[in-house]
């Protein structure tokens, strides 16, 4: 659940298909600037009504980063 509502927004955000994305994908490789990353993470923290501290998204480097701290949030309601 979170995997795919992950790879949806960022396919999303940068018109792809998410077979384009993988867990190892880094974002800047994405094409994915930081204002396009806040503008992903702000989709996810509506989606999962969650919010993502600031410092974390500085962190943020990969997919993999992005899916492992929505779970753990997510995990920790």
């Amino acid at each position: 659940m979170v995997e795919s509502a992950v790879f949806e927004v960022i396919a999303n955000h940068i018109n792809c298909h998410v077979t384009e994305i993988s867990f190892d994908s880094e974002l800047d490789d994405l094409g994915v600037d930081s204002l396009g990353a806040i503008t992903i993470l702000y989709e996810l923290e509506e989606r999962f009504d969650i919010e993502i501290p600031n410092e974390v998204i500085e962190s943020i480097s990969n997919v993999r980063d992005i899916v492992n701290h929505l779970e753990l949030t997510i995990g920790n309601r």
